[in-house]
C-alpha cells in the first residue's frame, strides 16, 4: 500500500509549528543557507526547536539544501547539513548530487524538483545515487507521473497545491535574466 505524506513548507520555526498543530506530517526549511528561499534562512538553535516540538508528535523535518553549490562553498554546505543533522533533522532535500558521496551524511536524501526530476532516465539516475525520495517536477501530467512511479523502487513525492512557475523547476533562468537575481541562488522574483 502506497502512504500518503502531508508535508508543509515552513519559511521559520512558528510557521513549521502551526503546520504540525494543522496536521502535517512532515514540514521543510531552510538552514542558514543553500535553501530555495533565501530570505527565509533558520537559525540552527531555531531548526532544533522545530525538530523537538516535530518529535514529540511523530512528524519529521526535513532541511532544504536545493540551490546551486559552488566548488568554493562545499566544505560550508557541507558543515551546515552536519549541524542540521545533529539538530534532529529527519531529511535533506537536496540539488548537488555531490551530497550523496559524503558518507557522515546518515539522514535520508530527497532529491529536489530543482534536480529537473522530468522523465525515468532522470529519477533512476538520482535513485542510483541512493536518494530515498524524488521530487518530481510539477509541470508533469498524472500519466507522466505513474510512468516514473513504476521504474523506481524510491519514494516518489509531487506537488498537489501551490504556485506553478512558468518555468522549469531546476533550469530555469528567468529571473537572472529580467533581474538579476538567480533561482539557483534562492532569489527568484517569481516572475
Amino acid at each position: 500500500m502506497r502512504q500518503l505524506e502531508l508535508l508543509a513548507p515552513a519559511r521559520n520555526k512558528e510557521i513549521g509549528i502551526a503546520a504540525i498543530d494543522c496536521g502535517a506530517d512532515a514540514v521543510y526549511i531552510a538552514g542558514p543557507d543553500f535553501g530555495a528561499r533565501k530570505a527565509a534562512g533558520n537559525s540552527f538553535e531555531d531548526i532544533r526547536e522545530l525538530c523537538d516540538y516535530a518529535h514529540r508528535f511523530g512528524a519529521r523535518i526535513f532541511v532544504t539544501f536545493n540551490t546551486v553549490i559552488e566548488d568554493s562553498e562545499l566544505e560550508q554546505a557541507h558543515s551546515q547539513m552536519l549541524r542540521s543533522q545533529e539538530a534532529g533533522a529527519d531529511a535533506f532535500i537536496i540539488r548537488d548530487s555531490r551530497i550523496c558521496g559524503w558518507k557522515d551524511i546518515t539522514v535520508p536524501l530527497h532529491a529536489s524538483t530543482q534536480c529537473a526530476i522530468r522523465d525515468i532516465e532522470r529519477a533512476k539516475y538520482f535513485e542510483s545515487l541512493g536518494c530515498a525520495r524524488i521530487i518530481l517536477e510539477r509541470q508533469l501530467s498524472l500519466e507522466e507521473v505513474e510512468r516514473i512511479c513504476k521504474a523506481v523502487s524510491c519514494e516518489v513525492e509531487f506537488f498537489v497545491h501551490g504556485a506553478i512557475c512558468v518555468c522549469y523547476s531546476g533550469d530555469c533562468r528567468l529571473s537572472e535574466h529580467i533581474d538579476g537575481r538567480s533561482a539557483d541562488k534562492g532569489e527568484c522574483i517569481q516572475a
